[in-house]
């Protein structure tokens, strides 16, 4: 078959005489004397160009578009069903001789199917690797059905049917493989029913047992407060030992803290005493016993720990005490930078854009400032309450530099009517009769939208005013906060109206720092120091980082403080010759990549997952990755996350598959804990966070009201008599209806122990 343009084509659209023949399984385009030969299966496209007269004719052979013009609509129409019809024979011809194969594969895949027990992705990887003798006719069957051109009605049902079964398995859903293993969880409980009902003080609920049961590659139990999660440990340990899929020494199950621990060790020798012999035994870790364990294996000795390591980490915030205090004394542009973060960011200064009502705002300043004589905001350095956090940064900048001025002072002329209230600038200095104005402005001029009214419209009318009545202004924005020119921008206004500066001592600020009783700032520094360690981040990865902040001047003061107390906390580490708890993780992490540690285990189980942090889950992962038959059981619960100050990460769990691969995630959501009517109350508090997951909690008591009760009081000292008071209530409830009471009194701290009781 010929196709070439007629001789108005070639005379009128500049396509050139190029003729097109298929030859067998190719397609032949000869041009100018030069021919140039086409596999049809490697067209890919074919597609008419625009033109109502000489349309283009476009093939596409891989990533090269060929273009054949000078075709009249009509036959560019018949050009393109001929070669599509071409390469659709060309494409089934290739691959009939490969579809004799597909019967074997289907007795291999009917085999795979009937193996005993659940199975993983690393089953279907182990099958998979068993295909080779017929790979190469079912890769080619593949290739082929996913060509654009193919035409799936020249191939048989049966075919089509089969090599759907093959490819939901080895690409897809794999809907088959889960039926096939719900069908396997449902003959196991019933299998194994007298195990899960007797294997704990009460019999396991079917969330329970399913997640013993199954056994992916990597498995996730999101397990709600007191739903019975340790129970579910013990519970996957007896079964994987009463199923034979390990050995008690194959089992690896890591604890947050020595005490859980010892409580697992010790509730798995006592419900599974007839599956684990005298001689074998499970090992309970905690994830730093295992790193020296780990390091003592290789280097013959075990490291020594840190002095201030311990694992409630008490000593830690001392020791970051300890080097500020050190570092302030030897250098003084350090103590600068310590006092300016400490008096100027020692809050995060949380976005006006962020917040959705101005009722919302007002509660973020209860939270964060306090209610004096019927004025709320925020304390300054000088005493006054301001509205933003933004402006006691301003406040506070202010009296570093001993620069006096006047907040909210009247205006020096009268400006109330019916329109307007009279106009109170935001800051006044007296020194050089200047008023400033920090307008919560974008670098688009835009206002946040909580604000009523047309905030935008003040501030056009308060630059007008101060214009009109020829009074000096300063304009700082919410945009130069964030980018971290405001207080230069302040500095270079206030110099050019000689303001004069007379910077306050260090000392003096921070003795009135101490004064108001101002957030310390080390326990942050701690928590910070132990991330960046845990996930191996460097001075210039921070700063980078920091950059990228919305509230970049802070995250850039920040820097310059927690680099130079990091780098001597590094130092203090090596003069002691000692390693911390993130050291030691890290140590143990690479000797394991590296083989010189060999594990034996074929279940790793991680309790309170929740609170893992980065080095940790690297640990696991080194540990899963040399040994691709090892599996993981993680158990946890995102609500009850507590361990940020210790390097935890809760993305970790809210993304375990993409951390971890190929996840079966079950759920335990039936609490023994408590009441229904609580379990709502918690659940719709903590799910405000949108970075929470998402699930329901079913309480086995279903009582729902009068289950909590707020009392507020407005200082500390009316705590005890507002609590004698409740205590009283109930005592004549209970006398009332003839019963006895118990009361569970819990406090944040020792010392809100009422003394009375």
């Amino acid at each position: 078959m010929i196709f070439q343009p007629g001789f108005f084509g070639r005379l009128f659209s500049s396509s050139g005489k190029w003729v097109a023949t298929i030859d067998g399984d190719h397609l032949v385009i000869r041009n100018g004397g030069t021919d140039t030969r086409l596999a049809l299966n490697s067209i890919h496209h074919i597609e008419i160009g625009s033109g109502l007269i000489w349309p283009e004719l476009m093939i596409q052979v891989e990533s090269t578009p060929i273009r054949l013009g000078g075709l009249v609509r009509e036959h560019a129409d018949r050009v393109q069903h001929v070669l599509k019809k071409s390469v659709a024979g060309s494409l089934f011809r290739a691959i009939k001789p490969a579809s004799s194969s597909i019967p074997a594969l289907m007795v291999h895949l009917e085999s795979f199917y009937r193996l005993p027990g659940y199975l993983a992705n690393r089953d279907v990887t182990l099958w998979q690797n068993g295909l080779d003798a017929h790979q190469a006719g079912f890769r080619l069957i593949l290739d082929t059905l996913r060509h654009p051109l193919f035409d799936t009605s020249l191939v048989s049902q049966d075919l089509k049917t089969n090599i759907q079964r093959l490819l939901d398995l080895l690409t897809g859903n794999r809907q088959e493989l889960q039926q096939r293993n719900e069908r396997f969880v449902r003959a196991e409980m019933n299998r194994w029913k007298h195990f899960f009902d007797t294997v704990e003080s009460r019999p396991l609920t079917e969330e329970q047992q399913r997640a013993a049961i199954v056994l992916e590659d990597r498995n996730l139990l999101i397990a709600a407060a007191g739903s019975g999660k340790s129970s579910t440990v013990v519970a996957k340990i007896g079964y994987a030992l009463a199923t034979r899929f390990c050995q008690p020494p194959q089992i690896l199950a890591l604890a947050f803290n020595r005490s859980a621990a010892e409580e697992l060790d010790s509730r798995i020798a006592e419900r599974l005493a007839e599956q684990i012999g005298e001689k074998d035994t499970v090992s309970s870790r905690t994830f730093h016993r295992l790193g020296m364990d780990i390091i003592a294996a290789v280097e013959g000795k075990q490291p020594d720990l840190a002095p201030w390591a311990n694992e409630t980490r008490d000593n830690e915030g001392k020791v970051i005490e300890e080097i500020i205090q050190a570092l302030a004394e030897r250098d003084r542009s350090f103590l600068e930078r310590w006092v300016k973060f400490q008096a100027i960011c020692f809050r995060p200064n949380k976005e006006l854009p962020r917040f959705e009502t101005q009722q919302d705002y007002d509660a973020y300043l209860r939270q964060v400032g306090e209610d004096r004589d019927g004025h709320k905001g925020i304390r300054t350095l000088n005493g006054e309450l301001v509205k933003s956090m933004e402006e006691v940064a301003i406040a506070n900048w202010l009296f570093m530099n001993g620069i006096p001025y006047e907040y909210e002072r009247s205006y020096e002329y009268e400006t109330a009517d019916h329109h307007h209230r009279q106009y109170h600038p935001d800051f006044y200095f007296p020194e050089i009769d200047c008023y400033h104005e920090h307008f919560a402005l974008d670098e688009h001029g835009k206002a946040p939208t909580i604000f009523a009214g047309d905030y935008e419209e003040g501030v056009r009318w308060k630059r007008m005013l101060h214009s009109q009545k020829q009074t000096a202004l300063i304009e700082t924005t919410s945009a130069m906060y964030r980018s971290g020119t405001l207080f230069s921008h302040l500095e270079h206004e206030l110099n050019a109206r000689q303001q004069a500066f007379r910077p306050r001592s260090p000392e003096e600020i921070l003795a009135r720092l101490a004064e108001q009783k101002s957030p310390s700032s080390t326990g942050f520094i701690r928590t910070f120091i132990t991330l960046c360690k845990s996930r191996n981040q460097t001075p210039d990865q921070l700063r980078d980082k920091a950059d990228q902040q919305r509230d970049r001047f802070r995250a850039l003061a920040f820097l310059d403080v927690v680099v130079p107390v990091f780098q001597k906390y590094q130092e203090k580490l090596a003069a002691l010759r000692c390693v911390d708890f993130e050291d030691m993780i890290r140590t143990a992490t690479r000797y394991v990549r590296e083989k010189k540690f060999v594990h034996p285990y074929r279940i790793i189980l991680v309790d309170e997952f929740q609170d893992i942090a980065h080095g940790r889950a690297a640990l696991v992962l080194a540990m899963l990755e040399q040994n691709p038959d090892c599996r993981l059981f993680a158990v946890g619960d995102d609500w009850q996350s507590i361990y940020r100050f210790a390097g935890s990460d809760i993305a970790i769990m809210s993304r375990f598959p993409h951390h971890f691969g190929v996840t079966a995630t079950n759920y335990l959501t039936r609490t023994f804990r408590s009441n229904q009517g609580i379990t709502n109350v918690a659940a719709g508090f903590i799910q405000a966070n949108p970075a929470q997951l998402t699930k329901t909690v079913h309480a086995v008591d279903s009582t729902q009201e009068a289950t909590i009760q707020i009392l507020e009081y407005g200082k500390d000292e009316d705590v005890e008599s507002l609590l004698e008071s409740e205590l009283v209530t109930l005592a004549e409830t209970a006398r009332s209806e003839k019963r006895t009471l118990r009361i569970f009194l819990l406090g944040r701290y020792n010392h809100h122990r009422p003394a009375v009781l």
